[in-house]
């Protein structure tokens, strides 16, 4: 199953934003704070990144520790 242009987009757009948070301690507390994937969304959308919950999805399954919410992940080393 290929992505679509749009899904390798939003995929980029959320991979942008991760780099910005994993730089900008004051982001990344936002994020850990925050209670559901709806927050983080509109966490992101305040700052002009643009994606829905399946790309959080997508990114989720590739990394391995599922023992944290989705966003949680991104700042495993």
């Amino acid at each position: 199953m290929s992505n679509s242009a749009a899904d390798v987009e939003k995929d980029s757009i959320l991979e942008s934003f991760i780099s910005l948070a994993r730089q900008d301690e004051t982001l990344k507390d936002e994020i850990k704070a925050a209670l559901n994937q709806d927050q983080v969304i509109a966490i992101a959308a305040a700052r002009g990144y643009v994606f829905d919950s399946l790309t959080i999805l997508r990114r989720w399954s590739k990394h391995n520790d599922f023992t944290q919410d989705t966003w949680l992940g991104w700042f495993s080393e």
